[in-house]
């Protein structure tokens, strides 16, 4: 499952827009801020691009057909780490990411 995290990470596949074909039709997002988007806020934007690093990275099978991933992401172009949630869920054969969340990281207090 790894391998289609870094389909939609990957710094080339953000620029080409190729991300955009690992969208399950009924995608939702809930990013940093809160905000929440869908596939078609994806289409034809520019996302950031930056060298990720994974770690942690753990899988579990929710179904035979859905998995859920965490993991943590550090932005080594912005030094942010993050947590991680996606849902991925096979659609017309292939993997398809369903849900994704990231949250910030930050030292305890």
């Amino acid at each position: 499952m790894i391998e289609y995290e870094w389909k939609h990470l990957k710094s080339e596949n953000r620029e080409s827009g190729r991300f955009f074909e690992v969208l399950h039709p009924d995608f939702k997002e809930f990013d940093m801020s809160g905000k929440v988007y869908d596939k078609n806020d994806f289409e034809g934007i520019e996302l950031h691009v930056a060298e990720y690093e994974i770690s942690d990275f753990l899988v579990y099978h929710l179904a035979e057909d859905c998995r859920l991933c965490t993991y943590t992401l550090v932005d080594q172009t912005q030094h942010i780490k993050t947590n991680r949630a996606s849902i991925w869920k096979i659609y017309e054969g292939d993997w398809k990411l369903l849900f994704h969340q990231g949250t910030e990281k930050r030292a305890p207090s």
